[in-house]
This record gives structure tokens, sequence and C-alpha cells, in this order.
């Protein structure tokens, strides 16, 4: 059986049988021991299965988090974004006859497509208005108080840390992959030769070649 060609799912299982199953018979473990494979290789196997499954179990739990982070960056994002789209459309009211404003507050055009454009355009926007008296007090003659504005400015720098936790989220998980598909590889690798080795010292007991998951046909 070719093991670098299975699923990591199946690697692990027919590798915990071998393995295993070897360990766990006298009779199996007295035919392989003086081919190369006492208890002590064994287990070196048995270990090395331990840590696939270990590192299976983080690089799940990685994509887990990087899930995570991804809906509550999209989730924050959508509820700052809508409400800077309705501060927008107060802006060109409140200023309507204000070149300055209009002008320094983006209210014409077209929002930014990207994200870091995004963060960019709805910075300037906030920080601009409450950076002017005038602006402040005409935005709140539509209900827009500096409040809200200072706390819609904060909104949007926890936009911009949700992006970076997923940006970190999204390196963990990579990394994580990495790791479990090295030693997967490994795995893959060692038992592919304990095979080669228990075919050749079970030819004789195809009954036990069977215990450890090795099909004999015929």
């Amino acid at each position: 059986m070719n093991f670098s060609k299975l699923s990591i799912d199946e690697i692990l299982f027919q590798s915990s049988i071998r393995i295993n199953n070897s360990l766990g018979d006298s009779k199996i473990l007295n035919a392989v021991s003086p081919m190369g494979y006492p208890e002590p290789k064994l287990n070196e196997g048995k270990t090395l299965l331990d840590e696939v499954s270990s590192l299976v179990q983080n690089q799940q739990k990685e994509y887990g988090e990087l899930d995570a982070a991804q809906e509550t960056f999209t989730v924050e994002k959508q509820k700052a974004n809508e409400t800077y789209k309705n501060m927008v459309a107060i802006g060109r009211i409140a200023f309507k006859t204000d070149v300055q404003a209009t002008t320094t507050l983006e209210l014409n055009g077209r929002r930014a497509s990207t994200h870091s454009g995004w963060l960019k355009q709805t910075q300037g926007f906030y920080r601009a208005l409450l950076a002017n008296e005038s602006w402040k007090a005409a935005m709140a003659n539509y209900g827009q108080t500096e409040e809200k504005l200072t706390a819609e400015i904060a909104a949007i720098e926890s936009v911009a840390a949700a992006s970076e936790n997923v940006r970190k989220e999204m390196g963990d998980a990579q990394n994580a992959t990495q790791q479990r598909d090295q030693k997967v590889e490994e795995l893959a690798d060692w038992i592919n030769d304990y095979e080669v080795i228990a075919r050749i010292a079970l030819a004789d007991k195809p009954q036990l070649l069977e215990k450890i998951g090795i099909v004999v046909k015929g």
C-alpha cells in the first residue's frame, strides 16, 4: 500500500492498526524484531503516530480560530460600513453648501473598494469631523453627536484590529498545515517501510498480516 497517496485520516487509521496491533501481539513482535523492528523501533512509530494525531487536531483548531476571526471581522466591518454610509448621506445634506467639508470628507464620488482604502477613507472622515468644531456642530444638528462620532471611529479601529487578527490567524493556520503535512510525510514513509518488512517477516502467517491491516491476496 502506498501510504503517500492516502488521505490523512486513512493514513492515521491504517498506521494505527499496523503499529498498535504489532505492539500488542507477541507473535508479530517476535517475527519483525530480528528484521529491524523490535519494540523500541515500533514505539518510535507510535510516537510519530501520536505526533501526527496531535498536529492534525491543532491544524483543525487553528482553522476554527481563523473562521471565528473572519466572522468577527466580517460582522464588525459590515456594521461599521452601514453606519459610515449613513453618516456620509447625512453629511451630504449637512454640508451641501460647504465645498471644503465636501472635499475633505470625501462626500462625493465612489466609496473605496479595497479594505485598506476603506480604512483610510473612513478614518479620514471621522477624524476630520472630530477635529473641526463647526463640522461637529453641523452633524449634531442631525443627531450625530460627538459621542456618536467618537464611538464610530472606535468601531473603525476595532475593524482594523479584527483585520490584523485574521492575518495572524491565517498565518497560524498555514503554519499548522505545513507542520502537519511534514509530519504526515514522515509517518507515511515510516509505515511504508514497515509494511515491506512485515510482509517479508510474516509471509507464512497471513492471518497475522491481516491483523495488522495488510490484505493478503489469494
